[in-house]
């Protein structure tokens, strides 16, 4: 049992970092139904932490998956920490991430848009 779990918490990871991906690149892809579901996805996502406490569903799955308990970093961002970590050697303030989020998601869903738009 104690196996599922783990193998549960590492494809929920994974799919984790998969839609994280997406968000920030789905506006590049070159199908038009790729940029429909990249703008609804965001504003999606967006709608989701306002009304799940900050926190993103597969956060919530992992930490549980992985019997841990929350802490105050197990919100908005705290993936995207994770990551910002792996690639760069430096874990960013809540506050940066919150920032580069916003700006970086609604960037992108607004190019997603403007290529719907234009096609």
């Amino acid at each position: 049992m104690v196996l599922m779990r783990i193998i549960a918490a590492k494809f929920v990871r994974l799919t984790h970092f998969l839609v994280f991906i997406y968000l920030i690149i789905g506006w590049v892809l070159p199908w038009w139904q790729a940029w429909v579901i990249h703008l609804s996805l965001t504003i999606i996502t967006r709608i989701h932490w306002r009304m799940n406490h900050r926190r993103c569903i597969f956060t919530t799955w992992e930490v549980q998956l992985k019997g841990e308990e929350f802490v105050e970093d197990h919100e908005e961002g705290w993936f995207v920490k994770e990551v910002f970590e792996i690639v760069t050697n430096w874990r960013p303030s809540t506050t940066f991430v919150r920032r580069l989020m916003m700006a970086w998601m609604y960037s992108a869903a607004l190019l997603s848009g403007i290529r719907l738009f234009l096609n």
